[in-house]
């Protein structure tokens, strides 16, 4: 027996310390869940089980990323599915215009609304977005692409040398010069209208967009010459337009005397009778009650059956004075096209060929394929060159001379990527491309009345827009198409990003979660272990004490 040293209580304090640290890994693998608290508790599973967190939450992403995308494509084919709406009316109106019973101011009110609805679908194409990327409008960053659209060449310059002389100082040929305002224009002779009243109104011409013009104009230079402003017209005629009534019957100059009477004290009226077609002229301080209304409030509106007109003459009769007291209303050059009725091409089977279709005798690139004739025997076929002389224009055989390239400029197509895995590898990228949707895009820009339009006498160009309408239908049924694959695609990548994930998970799960019923067991017999020690160590330390009852 010694006293020197305890070793049963050293035994016992070091087993109690190595159940000690046994006891504390069990109770912090049970508070946490996890097996591999640290990378000493297993350093090659830490390291196995970080990559595959990686994994797992790389794809997680992913699959947030392709739900993004199919968002994306749906904001895209929902936009899409107007513009494919609004091009089943277009063709609709194409069909309708083409009927021949239709007249040229029939044509017009469908060309009307076709002009909406393409203005629409540039609308759609440049306001459609998703989080701040626009999805119809193409890639403005790109370089731009060209689409080109054909049509008879129109003069842009015109003389007017005489009494019924029209020439185009282009060609030095005589042209028929057409209206091309938005506008209506009401003309009369000028004596007549000097001399009418209220009792004898006046039948007017009224002339719409697209009607022949040349009778009306006297010597004056119509078109393209940036000194020329305005339109003379032969001083037989004047012309008058719609002119806008101010509410306050003062701005006007309008007056009313104590029996209701509205008149004008200096000036006086024109009335457009939208029933009778004639134009009424009311004398300065004629009582206009039957055709301006005068409301409750001391305000004052035209009546719905008339028109207020000013005058439209260029080279205005300070006899006719306008209402309003403003300057006259002018026509102007841009208000004037000439074309030359002879400049029509024919194909090999002497039809017609309207400009709506000139597109079909072009490649892409804008070259000329050939097949256009002069005249209706289809005997003398219009050649490219493009610099005719000119002894060529007295006999013209070269389609410079006939048509014109409207070259429009577009955005170049869309192309973003999706990333749809966890690594860096190109193999997850899914990349999505989408045309521009514009209506240039499609080729139907060329249906608005600034460009060709459907307005024909004959429905040639409505017939001619049918085909032009079902080519851009096909390229939106075809970019739905696309957009719709690619959704499909992505659902069916997410299923799998989802199920990787799920697997992975419970890959990871077994390497670094603790087993609680294992760990139950193990703590419940650490925790024996612990107390046991603790006994003992007890015990140790009264051994020495046995010395004491030798000395007794």
């Amino acid at each position: 027996m010694v006293v020197q040293h305890n070793l049963q209580a050293m035994n016992a304090n070091r087993m109690l310390g190595i159940n000690a640290k046994a006891n504390a890994s069990s109770t912090e693998k049970l508070s946490s869940g996890y097996r591999v608290n640290r990378a000493a508790d297993d350093a090659a599973g830490l390291a196995i089980s970080e990559k595959m967190r990686k994994q797992i939450r790389g794809l997680t992403q992913a699959s947030s990323n392709a739900e993004d995308g199919i968002s994306a494509v749906q904001t895209a084919e929902g936009g899409l599915a107007e513009v494919q709406d609004m091009l089943q009316r277009m063709n609709e109106l194409c069909v309708q215009a083409a009927n021949g019973t239709n007249s040229v101011t029939d044509r017009q009110y469908i060309q009307d609304e076709i002009d909406q609805l393409v203005t629409e679908i540039d609308r759609i194409s440049e306001t459609t977005k998703f989080n701040e990327l626009y999805l119809l409008k193409g890639d403005e960053e790109a370089a731009k692409e060209y689409v080109h659209t054909f049509d008879y060449i129109t003069d842009d310059e015109i003389a007017v040398t005489g009494s019924s002389s029209v020439i185009s100082k282009k060609t030095n040929q005589p042209v028929k010069v057409d209206y091309n305002g938005t506008q209506n224009v009401y003309v009369v002779n000028t004596t007549t209208i000097s001399n009418s009243n209220a009792s004898s109104p006046v039948s007017a011409d009224v002339i719409t967009k697209g009607s022949d013009y040349t009778k009306y104009l006297g010597d004056s230079t119509v078109g393209a010459s940036s000194s020329v402003t305005k339109v003379s017209f032969k001083e037989e005629f004047v012309a008058f337009k719609n002119t806008s009534l101010d509410p306050d019957l003062k701005a006007n100059g309008l007056k009313t005397d104590s029996q209701g009477k509205l008149y004008h004290e200096t000036n006086d009226a024109y009335i457009y009778d939208t029933e009778t077609k004639n134009i009424i002229h009311l004398a300065k301080t004629e009582d206009l009650s039957k055709y301006i209304q005068l409301n409750s409030d001391n305000t004052c509106t035209v009546k719905d059956r008339y028109r207020l007109l000013a005058v439209a003459d260029g080279n205005k009769n300070p006899s006719f004075a306008n209402l309003v007291g403003e300057p006259a209303a002018e026509l102007t050059k841009k208000d004037f096209v000439g074309s030359c009725t002879e400049r029509k091409l024919y194909d090999a089977h002497g039809k017609l060929v309207a400009g709506m279709a000139l597109h079909e005798y072009f490649d892409e690139d804008g070259k000329y394929k050939g097949g256009l004739f002069k005249d209706s025997q289809a005997t003398q076929e219009i050649v490219k060159n493009s610099t005719p002389t000119k002894d060529d224009i007295n006999n013209p055989k070269y389609i410079d001379f006939y048509v014109s390239d409207l070259t429009e400029q577009i955005t170049a197509p869309l192309e973003f990527s999706l990333h749809v895995g966890a690594d860096s590898d190109l193999e997850n990228k899914i990349y999505t491309k989408i045309d521009t949707m514009s209506s240039a895009g499609l080729g139907v820009s060329k249906m608005h009345s600034d460009k060709i339009g459907i307005v024909d006498e004959t429905g040639d160009n409505a017939t001619a827009a049918i085909d032009v309408v079902a080519k851009g239908l096909q390229i939106v049924s075809t970019q739905r198409s696309i957009l719709g694959a690619i959704q499909n695609r992505l659902e069916h990548t997410i299923k799998n990003l989802d199920n990787v994930v799920e697997n992975t998970t419970s890959a990871e799960s077994a390497i670094r979660d603790t087993d609680m019923a294992e760990e139950m067991v193990s703590y419940s017999n650490n925790n024996v272990l612990l107390q046991a020690g603790q006994s003992m160590l007890a015990q140790a330390n009264q051994a020495n004490q046995g010395v004491l009852s030798l000395l007794g």
